[in-house]
């Protein structure tokens, strides 16, 4: 007789699961690593789903597909539908178009659970939104499970009854499962490795490379069985909630994941799934099993399902400045989970709408129903859409691509190569004098200046430009890659090396404030640079980075603007903000004491020309955007601060092509 019955603590861990993927996702330091929640669900969801499957193929000799179908789409997909729908209808009453836009780009995809599809292969581009803005991200994780749900029982009926009749020689299908699970978590994790090194995107969001989770979660199911008993010692329960919550602790982003460290949370998940049932001693299973914990457990889908774009419309609005503000929202999504829970959930799980008989009515139901939502999504958009013709809105549309020229030029190849692409963009090989301009993305965006600052035929202008590559001689994890930036590293020391043939005048290095260094690290790393830099140049200067602002600026922009029009907003009320992050003072600090003592380098600081009297704008009082997102200045902006970069640099010394 197979394992029955409901298991309370099994509803516990899934508590554990959404808070810590809640609280991290809501920017709590103290859980860094809480999104380790996911990898628990998808153990859970193996031992879960094939207990079921392996339940009723012992039971019946096969599985009813359709059945099986149309229980998971009534489970999960009404609760599915209602977020998308109410949550892409009031987007556009907060944000504007363009944002609409950018943060309901997968929206559509998981409507049909395929957003992991469109996270995994849609093109990066640097200067687009970045990825945690989109409000439908956390969907790539039920993708993934569904997916698994679509594979799984096509698996078992396809390979079980061969491994039964050939290799296994016995009339147990869980023999034969054991080996099919076995098979399936080491291919799975050979891909996963295989991925996390030259597909870091594939091995987080596809299915094959996650499959060994669930399968993990299937072969804990399987060993219960055949030993007839459960883990003898509560111990094991308690080592594998350490392992859980030791990697919420101390696992982070910046780690290469999902990588060897996903087996940590996977292997506690299995270990509490394993260990011994409740009993009159204190264990894992009982602190899971008390009422809280289950109530929470209970609604963790639809926690899921909310928790992430009410968060993300709230950091949004700027709502992310205080821990009050995030506690609100916190609040709000679980409010909004226990209505969803209440109203939608449950009547399809276990009310009078689970009552339909017909699976396949039922399949053909959820088909159409999905069909409805993605063509009521794409005529809703439209509805809102702007006047494309408007001056204004042309002007903040063009203001996003407003960067510089280099870009288009080729100059910077991001993370795909470490090759070094000198470009020329002003003056001749036989000029008197060169400028080398060596920066990140930051840094950069002042480079249209310096063919006015150093003009030609007195000067040649050469720019090396990587993105998100800091010049500052210290390695560094690159997040959106999902490992060590390694081909900063090579291109920055290329650079260096390749300088000399150059015979630069004056070299201009420049970098963003965004990187996780400590001062030590500035200051040190930056003098490594100059020391190389000062034996080939007659001169040095270091830029800072600018700040950044905490909303989008031509979002911002347009948002104002739309409300301008209806009579809620004031001419006066541009998307402004004080400067109150400290950081680009620190970052300044550093870079200032690195050049100290360095008779040829020289500091240049312009954040007072971005953020004037600690005021940061999107806009300048002569109608000038000056952010083309959060963080990237405008190549309009950078070019309007000629005369001033110029008496700056003069006072540094430098002589630059300023009239006087």
């Amino acid at each position: 007789m197979l394992t029955q019955g409901f298991r309370a603590d099994l509803q516990g861990l899934r508590a554990i699961a959404i808070l810590l993927v809640v609280l991290t996702h809501a920017n709590f330091p103290i859980l860094p690593g809480g999104f380790i929640g996911v990898d628990v669900f998808f153990v859970l969801s193996g031992y879960l789903i094939s207990s079921l499957l392996l339940r009723e193929f012992q039971e019946t000799g096969t599985i009813q597909l359709a059945r099986f179908y149309a229980r998971r789409l009534k489970r999960l997909l009404p609760s599915l539908l209602v977020v998308i729908l109410s949550i892409t209808l009031i987007t556009p009453l907060l944000l504007s178009y363009h944002e609409v836009m950018q943060q309901t780009g997968s929206d559509i995809y998981a409507a049909i659970w395929s957003s992991n599809l469109y996270f995994a292969f849609r093109e990066k581009i640097y200067f687009s939104a970045p990825e945690t803005q989109d409000l439908f991200l956390h969907t790539w994780s039920l993708s993934v499970e569904e997916q698994f749900y679509l594979c799984w029982p096509l698996l078992l009926i396809l390979f079980l009854p061969v491994l039964k009749k050939y290799l296994v020689k016995t009339q147990q299908h869980l023999s034969a499962a054991l080996i099919l699970m076995g098979m399936m978590s080491l291919l799975s994790f050979i891909l996963l490795a295989y991925w996390t090194t030259t597909q870091p995107l594939w091995a987080f969001y596809l299915m094959p490379s996650r499959i060994w989770q669930f399968a993990l979660g299937a072969l804990v199911f399987i060993w219960l069985e055949n030993k007839k008993t459960w883990l003898n010692t509560a111990w094991s329960g308690f080592i594998g909630l350490i392992l859980i919550i030791g990697s919420a602790l101390f696992l982070h982003q910046e780690m290469l994941y999902p990588g060897y460290w996903v087996l940590f949370p996977s292997i506690g998940a299995a270990l509490i799934i394993a260990s011994h049932p409740p009993s009159k001693y204190l264990s894992v299973n009982r602190l899971l099993s008390h009422p809280t914990l289950v109530w929470i457990g209970d609604r963790s889908y639809a926690w899921y399902l909310w928790h992430w774009p009410i968060l993300i419309l709230g950091f949004s609005l700027g709502m992310k400045n205080s821990i009050s503000q995030t506690i609100a929202l916190i609040l709000i999504s679980l409010l909004m989970s226990m209505l969803s829970y209440r109203l939608v959930e449950l009547p399809f799980w276990k009310g009078r709408w689970s009552q339909l008989s017909n699976p396949l009515l039922s399949i053909l139901l959820a088909i159409l129903a999905m069909v409805f939502v993605i063509t009521g999504i794409l005529k809703y958009k439209q509805v809102f859409s702007v006047d494309e013709n408007n001056q204004f809105v042309q002007i903040v549309a063009a203001s996003r691509a407003d960067i510089p020229a280099i870009y288009a030029s080729g100059c910077d190849t991001w993370y795909q190569s470490a090759e070094v692409y000198p470009c020329m963009i002003s003056g001749q090989e036989g000029a008197s004098k060169t400028l080398v301009f060596i920066g990140d993305s930051i840094g950069a965006q002042w480079v249209s200046l310096l063919p006015k600052l150093f003009a030609a035929p007195e000067w040649r202008t050469i720019v090396l430009t990587k993105s998100s590559c800091p010049i500052v001689d210290e390695p560094i994890f690159y997040a959106r890659i999902g490992e060590e930036y390694k081909i900063c590293s090579e291109w920055r020391n290329a650079v260096l090396e390749s300088l000399p043939s150059f015979h630069p005048t004056l070299v201009i290095i420049g970098s963003s404030i965004d990187y996780d260094f400590s001062q030590e690290q500035w200051i040190k790393g930056t003098q490594r640079i100059l020391s190389r830099l000062t034996a080939v140049a007659n001169n040095t200067i270091v830029l800072t980075g600018t700040p950044a602002l905490s909303f989008n600026g031509p979002g911002c922009l347009m948002k104002w603007y739309t409300s301008l029009l209806e009579g809620t907003a004031e001419t006066h009320e541009v998307c402004r903000e004080a400067l109150t992050v400290t950081k680009s003072a620190f970052v300044a600090d550093a870079l200032k004491q690195a050049t100290q003592n360095i008779p040829t380098a020289g500091f240049l600081n312009l954040n007072d020309l971005v953020c004037p009297h600690q005021l940061c704008s999107a806009l300048t009082e002569d109608g000038i955007i000056v952010f083309r997102d959060n963080q990237h200045l405008t190549n309009s902006f950078a070019l309007s601060q000629y005369k001033a970069v110029a008496e700056r640099l003069e006072k540094l010394g430098i002589d630059t092509s300023l009239q006087h």
